[in-house]
């Protein structure tokens, strides 16, 4: 019954979110409009999607190259600031490059962040440090004996790379290149914010189908459009992950011989940091300027760390069955939230309460639903990392018969703790700063710290967005770093 509850909880609120859609679809008989707008903006996605997804992997492969070749005295926190972008909300991201591109910004006039190249430079600070660190992971699996064996044999750089390395970086390419571009496609508050007429995503379209012309089937049609495009890409990703093992190695600890002079691999360290780190420093440093606490920002702060705390247990409660199920069902009900998009669901919630009208305890409890089940692939990823210390305990557990609370209490808990806690904390950080479910389902009643943020800058009022932007940022940045410290130990 464990396993089944987390089951049928996702799938209760899965159908609650798609049932009115198919009701809508079968009241009109059936039939869809989708115009040539429509299609327009299916181009807009992709298109924008895959160049995301080219300018964050294509770099980052490179750049973790460089860095798992060379040992330098502050690698370690460079990649521990790769991880920052993680824990930076997009509404704060987009700040920070107003604050450098803008109309106003420190760096104004070298390129116009508003439209499709601030939608990919805020893309790509988000997602190429991410994959450079995958990449950088999946390279330390290189044999040390390949690198010897290299320059025994004269290998050029680029044979170097294509005997040595490529194979580690191909096993992990299709799922890397795959979620990038499921987030991209998926992207709302970026798009919303920096987007026009001629820059609109599905989720975006969706939103403003409901919310500001209030044409459901129209939001029906882009709903099942992106639906049918989440759930493509994710296939994809999962069938084209392929192992390889590339050289087998005994001696891990060996040192790696390169023919690198490291001209080449300094500057792309240097052009990865640059990447992350003006956008960072602009949203320290002007928001240390236009810091200030009143009775808004407190209320909140409150309401986002409550609305947060509770999505987090939610989610909790629900990866931790899933994880430790190794059927098909579980493993799919784990990536519902990227499967079925939030905007998806909310366009269903979104009608539920419009029957029943507008409550603020029903608004919340969606919203801390659509948050919990966008943060599920993420915690139940950490968590089913750490199942595998379970398995050599079964027989053990099944002989002394260790069953129900004890058996979590005596052998589940102190060897998943750090583990939840990794957990609970990535799907804390990920609804505090989440402005996607609070736009499409909010009312006025409901204010966070993202919707305070935005509504800051809607107003013009530049120097108290700065200062909303560093307050998150800190929370978000002080959250993801327990995290990570957390899965360290873990490992």
């Amino acid at each position: 019954m464990a396993i089944r509850l987390p089951q049928l909880t996702i799938l209760i609120a899965l159908a609650l979110g798609l049932a009115p859609l198919f009701v809508l679809l079968f009241d009109r008989g059936g039939r869809l409009n989708f115009d040539a707008n429509i299609f327009g903006i299916l181009a807009f996605t992709l298109k924008q999607a895959a160049l995301s997804t080219l300018l964050s992997v294509v770099p980052a492969i490179f750049v973790a190259r460089a860095l798992a070749r060379q040992n330098f005295v502050g690698r370690n926190l460079l990649l521990a600031l790769f991880a920052l972008p993680m824990a930076v909300p997009a509404i704060v991201a987009v700040l920070g490059a107003t604050a450098l591109f803008g109309n106003a910004g420190i760096l104004r006039g070298i390129m116009s962040v508003y439209g499709l190249a601030g939608i990919l430079l805020v893309h790509v600070f988000f997602n190429l440090p991410m994959a450079a660190r995958q990449f950088y992971q999946a390279l330390q699996g290189a044999a040390p004996e390949g690198y010897k064996l290299a320059a025994q044999l004269g290998f050029s750089d680029f044979a170097t790379f294509r005997h040595v390395e490529w194979p580690m970086v191909k096993a992990v390419l299709p799922q890397i290149a795959a979620i990038i571009f499921l987030l991209c496609a998926a992207s709302f508050v970026v798009v919303l914010t920096l987007g026009g007429a001629s820059s609109t995503t599905l989720e975006v379209a969706i939103y403003q189908s409901l919310r500001m012309d209030f044409d459901p089937p129209r939001a029906l049609a882009l709903s099942l459009l992106q639906v049918a495009l989440c759930a493509a890409l994710m296939g994809f990703g999962q069938a084209a992950i392929k192992q390889d093992e590339g050289f087998a190695t005994l001696l891990r600890a060996q040192p790696r011989f390169t023919s690198s002079t490291g001209i080449g691999d300094a500057v792309l360290i240097a052009l990865g940091a640059l990447i992350v780190l003006p956008i960072l420093a602009v949203i320290i440093w002007r928001g240390a300027f236009g810091l200030q606490i009143d009775l808004a920002t407190l209320g909140a702060t409150a309401t986002s760390l409550a609305l947060g705390f509770i999505s987090a247990c939610l989610c909790l409660l629900l990866a931790w069955p899933l994880a430790k199920g190794a059927d098909a069902a579980s493993r799919l009900l784990s990536l519902s939230g990227l499967i079925v998009p939030p905007a998806v669901l909310a366009t269903g919630w979104f009608l539920v309460l419009h029957r029943l009208g507008d409550s603020i305890v029903l608004t919340a409890g969606f919203i801390v639903a659509l948050n919990g089940l966008m943060a599920l692939p993420y915690a139940v990823a950490a968590l089913r990392g750490a199942q595998g210390r379970l398995a050599p305990l079964q027989k053990l557990q099944t002989q002394l018969d260790i069953t129900g609370l004890a058996r979590f209490r005596i052998v589940e808990w102190p060897l998943l703790r750090a583990a939840a806690m990794q957990a609970f904390l990535m799907a804390f950080v990920l609804s505090l700063g989440d402005l996607t479910a609070i736009t499409l389902l909010g009312s006025s009643g409901i204010v966070t710290l993202p919707t305070l943020l935005h509504t800051q800058m809607g107003h013009y009022r530049g120097a108290d967005a700065e200062g909303t932007a560093l307050i998150l940022l800190l929370f978000c940045g002080v959250i993801t770093v327990a995290a990570q410290k957390l899965g360290n130990r873990d490992a």
